[in-house]
């Protein structure tokens, strides 16, 4: 990378690329290539400028990082009123062109190579006191090496919202519904103004206020149906001081054992050890669910406080957290939480509260690993193997990289805990880059709850429509309900039918904007596309050859909730997906109800699928294995094997013995085979030495390059030049597949290919490959192209 002047002219800076304890080698950055420009056009002649004059000058300067696409920082003057407070860490208000921006400063100098006429100089210091401290300035630099990002936008990753801006306010937009807005006014807008009807209904069903820029994200809408419905009348939008996080509830009791089992022991030693070294290092604890890893984690969070150190959780979703977060505050009592549901406020809150060491814990999920804890000792990455660690904009890091090369910049323990760790782990432990910690056995000592997999080919439809439940699956409902116990029923799969079928033509109903079906809700009415929240009224006659009468097939998490209540009329049932969990709040409020035994069955998709801890729970019901098995993607075994462990593990967690039942139409996969005899070591084996074979992770990395646009022939000459031009510099060993048709080949209305580079382990040509297409993206205005490194999704 390069430093720039504000004036436009770079000046070199040299890089190095340290790997994490993943295996990552040590690299020499090349400069970034300086883009080509554009051919002139047939336009008047600008004014006459003076030329450049680039020379070394002798002064205050600050290289400053900005949330730009650019790979490069930005030289500015620094008066000499602001040179004591202009510091490496602190966030600064520079001009930029006709704007004034926020960025991070990221070093000082006393010469700079530029034309001292176009110098810009720092209008402005936001901060007392750096921010971002030495390590996190060093690992968001690492960030954007390895993530093809800018330095300013791994920063940015870093920052809470609000203080990515100059003035970080404590006021946030609420919208609820007007009082006596309801059923008429819903009418009205049905079929006219589909997205004002959406909203409005969200906002009925909530009956409160919720903030206004969470409820747009998550309905996918700008805010101009918002300002519509407000000009009816209909909202109210208001402007409210930060109200407090949702999981600031009490804490959730966790007895701390007197005695821990022998492999918990072990565990809790090796772990120690370098923490009170002050060394850095990481640890793969692995352990069958129900095993006590989160006692492991409050040990050796106890001696990291003991210390005088710190520490940080990560949990791979929302839904844990609340429980999660209780247990910890049980045994450590001031806990700070960072989460994506949080408002602005409450997160930079939380994050000045970590600054001033008031919170020596944080848990949280993703983005937590950025958290600002004085003197780090130790992070914790639960559950390592979930997906959802990769982020899924730039800077698209994965949290537990991150987290390991943190845990080596700060000299602090990283332990990554699953059941099911990811293959990139368990192939690092074998090869001694982690050091691996087993619990092999329940603290209970209860043996691990009885797999049934039943095959759905054998089983008989009531009424000709899908099998729900199995007789197996009916009667051990019907068993557990009689005696007072709990169950649990998984799928994977929100809505009602996840297609609309044609018999005359085979043809399904599908998105306008998207390649994928429409699924039917029907509590709401409506047929709702899964990719870009688009809605609509279910057509009654065919949109391709007119016939009447379509048909609703497959399950999804609201027919089983409806099927499950006729097979038990008299059970209290909840069903938690993100059509019903709304607001921040229900998912404590039902997790909390659950536990106490309030509810009977728990119906849900993969976010009661792990983490959760309810001894009462004796049944646990897959409807479906085979929603993710059959996906296009090289993972979907490995995913199907760890989804339907975690399932499993949620049943016998108590002193009463667990039955699992396993619905599927493939009985005889491997994953499912191996998922039924708790046989993790078995399945990683076979499953590595496929990757072994087609030199996938953990045998190679992968880069993933898609280019989409509006325009779909644009993006197929783009990518065939893209391609072109790597093939022409492609070194061996690296591979380059493609380009194709990306597996959502239309999303939102953009044409989708994509192109996959394929290297060995750290191949150096694949820094150099990265960089070329970094520099093609940035020099390609139209379409978009968007490098994946080490994608997790394909």
């Amino acid at each position: 990378m390069a430093a720039r002047s504000s004036s436009g002219e770079e000046t070199p800076r040299a890089r190095a690329v340290t790997g994490s304890l993943f295996g990552a080698e040590e690299l020499a950055a090349k400069p970034k290539t300086t883009a080509k420009p554009n051919p002139p056009r047939a336009e008047p002649a600008p004014p006459k400028r003076a030329p450049a004059t680039v020379e070394t000058v002798r002064g205050r300067f600050a290289h400053v990082a900005l949330d730009r696409p650019l790979s490069c920082e930005f030289t500015y003057g620094v008066p000499a009123e602001l040179d004591r407070e202009t510091q490496p860490g602190v966030r600064v208000a520079v001009p930029f062109g006709p704007r004034r921006e926020v960025g991070v400063v990221v070093a000082r100098a006393n010469e700079a190579t530029l034309d001292p006429r176009r110098t810009k100089d720092v209008l402005k210091v936001l901060d007392s006191e750096p921010v971002v401290d030495a390590s996190l300035l060093e690992l968001t630099r690492w960030m954007a090496e390895r993530y093809a990002c800018s330095w300013g936008q791994a920063l940015t990753a870093l920052l809470p919202a609000a203080l990515k801006r100059e003035t970080a306010g404590r006021l946030v937009n609420t919208i609820r519904a007007t009082p006596g807005i309801g059923a008429p006014e819903l009418l009205e807008i049905e079929e006219t103004y589909e997205k004002q009807h959406r909203l409005l209904r969200t906002l009925i069903e909530l009956g409160e206020p919720v903030e206004l820029r969470e409820l747009l994200q998550r309905l996918n809408l700008s805010d101009a149906p918002a300002r519509s419905l407000e000009r009816r009348g209909w909202v109210l939008i208001e402007k409210i001081a930060v109200v407090s996080d949702g999981l600031d509830g009490p804490s959730t009791p966790r007895e701390r054992p007197e005695t821990l089992t022998g492999p918990q022991l072990a565990a809790i030693t090796a772990l120690t050890a370098p923490l009170e070294e002050r060394r850095a290092a990481g640890f793969l604890l692995q352990g069958v669910t129900g095993s006590g890893k989160t006692e492991v984690y409050l040990r050796l969070i106890e001696r990291a406080i003991e210390l005088g150190r710190g520490a940080i959780v990560l949990v791979p979703e929302i839904a844990l957290t609340p429980q999660t977060v209780g247990w910890f505050r049980s045994r450590f009592g001031d806990v700070a939480v960072l989460h994506s549901r949080m408002t602005d406020g409450q997160r930079v809150a939380a994050w000045r509260r970590l600054r001033r060491g008031e919170a020596r814990v944080v848990v949280g999920a993703r983005s937590a690993v950025f958290a600002p804890v004085p003197d780090l000792g130790v992070i914790v990455v639960d559950e390592e193997h979930e997906p959802s660690f990769k982020q899924g904009t730039s800077p698209r890091y994965h949290a537990r990289e991150v987290a390991l090369r943190r845990a080596e910049l700060s000299n602090a323990v990283c332990v990554l805990g699953s059941a099911t760790p990811s293959l990139e782990s368990w192939s690092a432990a074998r090869a001694g880059r982690l050091t691996r910690l087993l619990l092999p056995e329940r603290v209970s000592g209860n043996p691990m709850p009885r797999i049934g997999v039943v095959d759905l080919r054998g089983e008989k439809a009531e009424g000709g429509g899908p099998v729900l439940f199995s007789n197996r699956l009916r009667v051990l409902l019907k068993a557990a309900h009689e005696r007072g116990e709990q169950a649990i029923l998984f799928l994977n799969r929100r809505g009602f039918a996840p297609v609309l079928w044609c018999r005359a033509c085979s043809r399904t109903v599908g998105c306008k904007h998207c390649d994928v079906a429409l699924t039917f809700h029907r509590r709401i009415g409506r047929a709702v596309c899964h990719t870009c929240c688009e809605e609509q009224v279910p057509p009654r006659a065919c949109p391709t050859c007119s016939a009447p009468a379509l048909r609703y097939m497959g399950l999804g998490s609201e027919r089983v909730e409806e099927a499950l209540r006729e097979l038990l009329p008299t059970a209290r049932v909840a069903r938690m997906d993100s059509d019903t969990m709304l607001r921040r709040e229900d998912y404590e409020t039902t997790l909390d109800a659950f536990g106490r035994g309030e509810l009977d069955v728990l119906v849900g998709t993969q976010m009661i699928a792990k983490g959760l801890d309810f001894p009462r729970v004796t049944v646990v019901g897959v409807v479906s294995a085979d929603s993710a098995l059959h996906l296009p993607d090289f993972r979907a075994a490995e995913r199907t094997f760890q989804l339907l462990s975690q399932v499993a593990g949620r049943a016998g967690r108590g002193t009463l013995r667990g039955e699992i039942v396993v619905q599927t139409l493939t009985p005889d996969h491997p994953a499912i085979r191996s998922a039924a005899a708790h046989d993790y070591e078995g399945f990683a084996a076979r499953e590595d030495a496929l990757r072994a074979e087609l030199g996938y992770p953990p045998h190679g990395r992968l880069v993933r390059v898609v280019i989409e646009d509006a325009e779909e022939e644009r993006v197929m000459t783009t990518a065939a030049r893209l391609a072109g031009e790597l093939r022409e510099k492609l070194e061996a060993p690296l591979q380059l597949l493609g380009p194709a048709p990306a597996p959502l080949a239309r999303v939102r209305g953009r044409h989708r290919h994509h192109l996959l580079l394929k290297a060995p382990g750290e191949a150096p040509a694949l820094a150099a490959a990265i960089e070329q297409i970094a520099t093609f993206a940035a020099q390609t205005a139209r379409p978009r192209v968007t490098i994946d490194v080490d994608p997790v999704s394909m």
